[in-house]
């Protein structure tokens, strides 16, 4: 018998999101020796590009031995859904936008050193942020059309609460190189464009609020 008919979908997630977090685990542990300096807030973006492509080899394996699935499908919704889902998330990106605006005047008024800042910068060599639409989309995909989705798979009757929740949890561990404020933050962001693709099964407002979200406040100077 194969591991694909032995391992039940229930039991391909659970195994697959404990060896996603073993992997992020090891990686931390072996990134002081392999990068040559401690894992810190300017070179935290080298751990996420590896975690991208662990997360990616990971996802490939268990699809061929296993019953766990990649749904590619969340890249074509129906019409009407993918309407809905881009104008929801659109609004919620305007609102974004405009809070981020009115916390940079804030900053202008009691911080001089962040008033001396641009109000409008790519700054696309920092940090590999020319690489930041490309890991917004491979980071929703994996979050949404698999992780999410295997979640619900393996459920006996669908709970979209359990799955958003439970995805949410997984990404909060799994961003355990990161401070807790970044942890959380991530969490919430999971929640938040969880429940958008529970209700529109399309991944693409969700993978436009993730790059509003982490590109845009440092172009306008809110984060350094």
């Amino acid at each position: 018998m194969t591991i694909r008919k032995r391992l039940s979908p229930a039991l391909a997630t659970l195994l697959f999101l404990l060896v996603a977090v073993a992997c992020q685990v090891v990686v931390i542990k072996l990134f002081p020796s392999v990068v040559g300096k401690p894992l810190i807030e300017d070179n935290a973006y080298i751990l996420t590009r590896i975690m991208e492509g662990y997360l990616l080899v990971l996802s490939i394996l268990f699809a061929i031995f296993t019953r766990f699935k990649i749904h590619f499908e969340c890249f074509t919704p129906k019409k009407e859904m993918l309407k809905k889902d881009l104008i929801i998330a659109g609004i919620m990106c305007v609102a974004m936008i405009v809070i981020l605006f009115v916390i940079r005047l804030v900053q202008n008024f009691f911080f001089p050193e962040i008033a001396e800042r641009p109000w409008f910068g790519l700054y696309l060599g920092t940090y590999m942020r020319w690489f930041y639409p490309i890991s917004a989309v491979l980071q929703e995909l994996f979050v949404k059309g698999i992780v999410e989705d295997n979640i619900t798979a393996s459920c006996k009757k669908y709970n979209k609460h359990f799955s958003v929740w439970m995805t949410a949890l997984f990404f909060f561990v799994l961003h355990m190189g990161y401070d807790l404020p970044m942890m959380f933050g991530a969490a919430v962001l999971c929640v938040v464009t969880g429940y958008l693709y529970e209700h529109t099964k399309s991944v693409w407002g969700s993978i436009l609020i993730h790059f509003i979200i982490g590109f845009v406040p440092k172009i306008i100077g809110v984060t350094r």
